[in-house]
């Protein structure tokens, strides 16, 4: 496998049991924080159709908060286990936590303008010995505001344009709202993403921008619509004000949510 300290890269270390024990924390850890995790209709078939594939394959995730990279374990241990997922981080935060390489992490230097030949390369050379891993990436390259102009690195792309055959891409966007509940909710869009025409770095660039824009607005819109019956309910979901006030409420038949009335256009209640 491509890769060393001596040129800035930092190569991931093959660990799958300790990967899945750390998903397995990372999905009861969000179960805990969060109210629930939602999927949009039709994100669930997408999600599995990445897990069940022969080729290689890349997920393109936003990166809007410090809970994406136990987001994106806790999607591929329920979804995608059955790739060998793997994915970039800043080299310098790879050498602070290095366990994470056993996670499946490589460590690279963003600031290096050789980065990203030594990226492709080093990923190309894992799709070579294992055409079935998966590579995830956030490829906006920062933290940036689920709802922000999409501006994606090239990264993604230049690794599309440059393997044999087209790869299987996904956009993932995930959003962590407040409605009804003391607790966020997590809201997860997945959407394929069509490999282009002419599949340059270019037409791959332009045509995963696209993809990755038409996802986070419909994730967004649905957000915003604050409609549970848009999304699939795939973990926790249950209305609670605090455990006493839950249990007193139960025993005299009444739920314990808060429901949030909606109005329509001419002004009636719902």
């Amino acid at each position: 496998m491509s890769g060393t300290d001596d040129d800035r890269l930092i190569p991931e270390v093959r660990s799958p049991r300790f990967r899945r024990f750390f998903a397995g924390y990372a999905g009861r850890l969000i179960s805990r924080r969060f109210h629930g995790v939602r999927l949009m209709h039709g994100s669930r078939e997408v999600l599995e159709s990445i897990g069940s594939g022969r080729t290689p394959a890349i997920t393109l995730f936003t990166h809007a908060s410090w809970w994406d990279p136990l987001a994106g374990l806790m999607l591929w241990n329920r979804f995608m286990h059955e790739r060998d997922a793997f994915l970039p981080m800043e080299r310098d935060q790879l050498e602070r936590f290095r366990f994470f390489r056993r996670l499946g992490t490589f460590g690279i230097d963003p600031d290096d303008p050789a980065s990203l030949e030594r990226m492709r390369d080093h990923v190309l050379d894992r799709f070579a010995e294992r055409p079935t891993s998966l590579l995830g990436l956030t490829p906006q390259g920062r933290f940036t505001d689920p709802r922000s102009s999409i501006r994606l690195r090239p990264g993604a792309a230049a690794i599309a344009a440059a393997l044999p055959e087209p790869p299987t891409v996904a956009t993932v966007a995930i959003e962590y709202v407040f409605w009804q509940d003391a607790r966020p909710e997590m809201l997860v869009s997945a959407e394929a993403c069509e490999a282009p025409t002419v599949g340059t770095t270019a037409g791959w660039h332009r045509r995963m921008s696209e993809a990755f824009t038409a996802t986070t607005e419909r994730l967004a819109s649905a957000a915003m619509s604050r409609d549970p019956d848009a999304f699939e309910l795939v973990a926790g979901g249950a209305a609670r004000i605090n455990p006493v006030m839950d249990a007193w409420l139960r025993l005299r038949g009444r739920s314990g949510g808060i429901r949030a009335s909606r109005r329509d256009p001419t002004g009636a209640s719902g």
